[in-house]
């Protein structure tokens, strides 16, 4: 399947359609542009056995009180160490719901709704406010008439202690509908929560 080229741009200047000379993928909830797979690049963690979202605190915090992940976010992937894209590049910009029974709801900012911009995903509690997330889009070309696969987004994400910000770390992987990976990105994740005082922010 032969996929049109996309452009990021570095993170000050706000990723555009068509941009800088220099082509780059572009992500929101998958990518378009194919990107060499480094298999030493690969982040290694082991999944945690899977379980509900209800707080799991370790017994040295038992009794004390934690801010929930749970509600609506503004959040931003930015690239770090990902083949093909600089680092510090905004490869999407979202906001997100993370629901009380586990399961977490993304709106892209970054991908035309023709081509997938709505992803959904399930979380674990993995410590004392630490969460992973496992989530899935489904994309189309950029004319969104031809299926390209799933994207598979991976999350660890440690929230503030005053529950207003979150941070952490992403990986994506575009796949094809054979299970080839297409383009690989990684890099940090960071999020501000939606409150009744949130005012305009803009997408990217």
């Amino acid at each position: 399947m032969k996929l049109e080229n996309w452009k990021i741009v570095p993170v000050l200047s706000v990723l555009a359609v068509a941009t800088i000379v220099t082509p780059y993928a572009r992500a929101g909830c998958g990518l378009y542009t194919p990107v060499q797979k480094d298999a030493n690049n690969q982040p290694q963690i082991a999944l945690p056995e899977l379980e509900t979202a209800a707080p799991a605190i370790d017994d040295e915090d038992a009794g004390k009180s934690e801010p929930s992940i749970v509600g609506t976010w503004k959040e931003r992937l930015i690239s770090e160490g990902s083949k093909g894209v600089p680092d510090g590049a905004e490869v999407d910009a979202s906001y997100a719901q993370w629901h009380s029974d586990g399961t977490e709801l993304q709106v892209s900012g970054m991908r035309a709704p023709l081509t997938g911009d709505v992803c959904v995903g399930v979380y674990v509690k993995t410590g004392a406010r630490t969460y992973e997330l496992n989530h899935f889009g489904v994309s189309y070309d950029p004319t969104g008439q031809t299926l390209v696969g799933p994207a598979r987004i991976r999350e660890w994400v440690t929230i503030a202690a005053n529950g207003n910000a979150t941070s952490g770390r992403f990986t994506i992987d575009q796949y094809d509908e054979d299970g080839i990976v297409l383009a690989h990105l990684q890099g940090k994740f960071v999020g501000t929560r939606v409150t009744m005082e949130t005012g305009f922010q803009k997408v990217e």
